[in-house]
């Protein structure tokens, strides 16, 4: 009986640990923020998977992104975004159509979907609903990460839990969400490039480069 009850001690220890804001879990996260905030421009190349863990079924998706302050170009799976900080621009090249809307702060996105409408949330979206703490170290390839756990204040949302790996330089490598419905989605940086010098005109897409694209303007 004793050793049931000496494990229930555990176990509700561990829940009361993880349930916290680790201050050394927040520093990683901070300083990563930080140094990724404070880039003028950055681009880099990424795989975006898609596993179901129930039918072991796997996508994967190679993506580019480019961003400056809140302009951003990406291009993923057969779609490129384009966006000068006060428009959005979707543009599906295989249907020659692309649609127009103005930029809004939507709240209610789960943290993956945010990505892809606002990259540079991927530094900050510790800040606001989440706990966290480091579940240990990854060695990859020769570097050896921070593996950081997220969970959700909110355990309503659709999602358990975000896995973070940063690096000892404080830079992202990964970040893994895990669904409830036992959807796992990961985000693989997988080049970096900053500070390069990009033109503005390269976040607006321009309808005299593809004539025979049909624009709908939802912002009428």
């Amino acid at each position: 009986m004793i050793k049931y009850l000496l494990f229930a001690v555990v176990f509700i220890m561990s829940q009361i640990v993880f349930g916290q804001k680790d201050p050394q879990a927040e520093s990683i996260l901070k300083q990563a923020a930080d140094k990724g905030m404070a880039y003028k421009t950055l681009s880099f190349e990424f795989e975006f998977s898609v596993e179901n863990v129930q039918d072991k079924s796997e996508e994967k998706y190679s993506g580019e992104l480019w961003v400056k302050g809140d302009k951003f170009k990406m291009s993923i799976d057969n779609t490129i975004t384009f966006c000068d900080g006060k428009s959005r621009w979707v543009f599906l090249p295989e249907v020659e159509e692309v649609n127009v809307s103005f930029v809004d702060k939507e709240e209610d996105l789960d943290p993956e979907e945010r990505f892809l409408v606002e990259p540079l949330s991927l530094f900050t979206l510790y800040k606001k609903g989440f706990k966290y703490s480091i579940s240990g170290d990854q060695k990859i390839e020769d570097k050896t990460y921070s593996v950081i756990d997220l969970s959700p204040e909110d355990i309503g949302k659709p999602f358990f839990k975000i896995k973070c790996w940063i690096s000892d330089e404080y830079d992202y490598y990964a970040v893994k969400y895990f669904q409830k419905d036992g959807t796992r989605i990961t985000l693989q940086i997988k080049t970096l490039t900053v500070n390069n010098k990009l033109k503005d005109s390269l976040f607006s897409f321009n309808s005299n480069d593809y004539p025979n694209v049909e624009v709908i303007d939802l912002r009428e």
